[in-house]
């Protein structure tokens, strides 16, 4: 295979795939004709990014990696899913370790749509969002403790696929036990798992015997007789009997009967104040968590999404070890969705807003100097000004101008959504057409899936620029057919 078979490949790739998005034609006030991603500086900084995906995709080699910052709209991981899932099918086979996840049904908030979350016994929660955070704050923004000796936490990847698409073998669990008297089990197959202890990072590493895509963590103590012990008096005792939690997904939903695909985040507006209380006793056996990375070595995409419902810019600066965790995903492609939240206010300073991501993108460029960095403008919106009468936003547009001035600054790209869903004021055609919430902030789960379309159409447009930009004789695959000749 040549290169310019390797491109049909990819051109029929995206056919493939338009084949299977959603009929932009239905909703003409999407300008289709300006989908694309914008390089105000030129596209150089794209270059290790473009590198990996031609190893990935001519010569099944390596792993691109990719991590999606945001607000609601990425913490319910409708939009990003379907770009996960778009790259992934249309790349049979492709698809690497689904990267960070967490049991957001642990901390009483939604579990991003891509995947199941449970728990067990009592836990509390800090995030990044609070006017007071408790707990050191990782890559996710979100961390849940527990001190009961019946806690276990599961995921569950591809409990709403049709069809399984991820799975893994290495998982790194990132917590703590500030006395060391509590660590992390893994359970697979009636078995279970102890992890390697990384007391460096703040981490548990275990290599499982085989692929899986569930994972099942219990938490042990060193004082296991004390702990048997506390479980049966629990067993007793009417008043602190567990039972299983439902799915947060479920949990979450306005109304019973809703589609696990139709759940979307909660108002991202909302700043959660609440810290649920821990009703089991001090029992010192305490264990933090604040992210799992599960992972395979195999040729793919990894796609992480780190959304935080009502997080603005500043609240992903609360993460100390944001950084620390980060360099172990270290991704190529680092897309920043953050803003909505920002510019959702009365008087928004713009300034301060890209004061705020030039501190942000400091963090993550020490962790991975040669990503691309993509922007995508907030989506237009409506602010609420008495009950039933909202009025048209323009820190839309005032948030869309800071984001072109970083775009440029970076020399890196950005994604005008604001514009291709129409402008200011589109948000009300978005409604009417069934596509958007009545809070005229968030989307229905069809309008964010359209939105990962568009996007992932846009982000396949810029690819495949420069697969047809390449030196005809200079790529790696057509160098190692010919060989060396004298």
């Amino acid at each position: 295979m040549n290169r310019w078979i390797g491109l049909l490949l990819l051109f029929s790739s995206l056919l493939a795939a338009n084949e299977n998005t959603l009929d932009f034609a239905n909703y003409t006030f999407i300008d289709t004709s300006i989908n694309e991603i914008h390089f105000p500086a030129g596209d150089e900084s794209y270059k290790h990014f473009y590198e990996k995906m031609d190893s990935l995709v001519f010569e099944n080699k390596g792993q691109v990696r990719i991590v999606h910052f945001g607000g609601s709209h990425i913490q319910a991981d409708v939009f990003s899913n379907r770009v996960r899932e778009n790259l992934v099918k249309r790349y049979p086979g492709l698809a690497a370790g689904r990267g960070f996840v967490f049991p957001y049904s642990a901390a009483r908030t939604n579990t991003p749509s891509s995947y199941a979350s449970y728990y067990k016994g009592k836990w509390d929660m800090s995030k990044n969002v609070l006017k007071e955070i408790t707990k050191p704050l990782g890559l996710l923004g979100i961390a849940v403790s527990t001190t009961d000796p019946r806690a276990e936490i599961s995921i569950f990847l591809n409990q709403y696929n049709n069809t399984p698409i991820w799975f893994f073998n290495e998982v790194r669990v990132f917590g703590f036990s500030e006395l060391n008297d509590v660590v992390p089990i893994v359970k697979l197959d009636s078995t279970v798992y102890q992890g390697i202890p990384d007391t460096v990072n703040q981490s548990f590493v275990f290599n499982l015997p085989r692929s899986t895509d569930s994972l099942i963590i219990s938490f042990r103590w060193t004082d296991s007789l004390k702990q048997d012990s506390l479980i049966q008096v629990f067993k007793q005792d009417s008043i602190l009997q567990d039972s299983l939690s439902k799915d947060s997904l479920i949990k979450d939903s306005i109304s019973k009967g809703v589609s696990k695909t139709d759940v979307v985040s909660a108002d991202s507006m909302f700043q959660d104040s609440l810290i649920i209380s821990d009703t089991i006793p001090d029992l010192h056996h305490k264990f933090t968590l604040t992210g799992i990375l599960v992972e395979n070595q195999h040729p793919g995409i990894s796609y992480t999404n780190v959304g935080i419902n009502g997080a603005k810019v500043q609240a992903y600066l609360m993460c100390p070890n944001l950084e620390h965790e980060l360099s172990f995903f270290k991704p190529d492609l680092i897309i920043f969705s953050i803003g909505i939240n920002d510019a959702h206010v009365e008087k928004f300073n713009d300034e301060k807003f890209q004061q705020e991501y030039d501190s942000l993108i400091t963090i993550v460029k020490k962790v991975a100097p040669n990503a691309a960095i993509l922007f995508t403008t907030n989506n237009d919106s409506y602010r609420k000004v008495r009950k039933n009468r909202y009025i048209q936003h323009p820190n839309g547009k005032v948030a869309r101008a800071a984001f072109l001035k970083m775009a440029q600054k970076y020399e890196s790209g950005v994604w005008d959504l604001f514009t291709i869903m129409g402008g200011l004021g589109s948000m009300a055609k978005w409604e009417k057409a069934d596509l958007a919430k009545k809070d005229k902030v968030h989307f229905k789960s069809t309008g964010y899936k359209l939105i990962g379309d568009l996007f992932y159409e846009a982000l396949l447009k810029a690819y495949s620029n420069h697969v047809a930009n390449l030196p005809a004789e200079n790529s790696s695959l057509e160098t190692k057919e010919k060989g060396s000749k004298p």
